[in-house]
């Protein structure tokens, strides 16, 4: 079982953060790292988990109304041992796949919003221009991973769900997009039915070691942890 770093290692930085993602970088036991990204005005993709930069800035705007140098204007000042980081900015998404390159982690990428989905095409481009960097991109929106699978046949695709239904096992099976599931929806039997339909399985988000165990056991094949 994999191990992938939810927005850094976001239990000892500001999530979403550079700080955060270097920790992650330097830990080995962590196969990936995730991010979130939302686009802005000006068809940049920035990492932050919400629309707004309310939680993280105080400041009540949304990333689609502002351009990326706009956003440079804010300073990031929430956060776990936000008083260790001081004037803590925004990323750009080029800056987390140049971390991960470097230290040879895979960039888990969920994309929150898009302005349109040619959107989805330029950061298709952005990650194939980096030689050596393995993606996968994971999302709740289904449209967005099936407009990927258009684009590229090869690259690894997740489907973010709370809750399992028939109808998109069906949908993700037919378009090759694997699971990634909320931690309480998933028991032995679940997981065993998903992988015999051929789906790798991730789960979220997991922080307690007894859990942990109890899903490797399970044969999960991704766990994403705060820790």
């Amino acid at each position: 079982m994999k191990l992938i770093a939810h927005r850094g290692l976001s239990s000892k930085a500001p999530e979403n953060t550079m700080p955060a993602f270097e920790l992650a970088g330097k830990e080995q036991r962590f196969y990936g790292i995730e991010c979130d990204i939302h686009e802005t005005k000006d068809h940049q993709f920035v990492i932050i988990h919400d629309d707004d930069l309310k939680r993280m800035t105080g400041s009540d705007v949304l990333i689609k109304d502002l351009t990326y140098e706009e956003i440079l204007s804010y300073t990031i000042n929430s956060g776990k041992n936000i008083k260790q980081y001081k004037e803590l900015k925004v990323p750009k998404f080029e800056e987390f796949i140049e971390l991960c390159v470097f230290y040879d982690k895979v960039a888990v990428i969920e994309i929150k919003g898009v302005q349109s989905m040619e959107s989805l095409t330029q950061l298709m481009n952005i990650v194939e221009d980096h030689p050596g960097l393995k993606a996968i991109f994971i999302s709740f929106n289904l449209n967005y991973l099936k407009f990927l699978r258009a684009l590229n046949s090869e690259v690894e695709l997740q489907l973010l769900l709370g809750k399992l239904s028939d109808d998109i096992i069906y949908d993700a099976k037919v378009n090759k997009i694997d699971l990634s599931l909320w931690h309480e929806e998933l028991d032995s039997q679940k997981v065993k039915d998903l992988k015999d339909e051929g789906f790798k399985l991730a789960v979220y988000t997991v922080n307690e070691m007894k859990k942990m165990l109890k899903f490797e056991k399970m044969g999960l094949d991704y766990l994403t942890t705060d820790r």
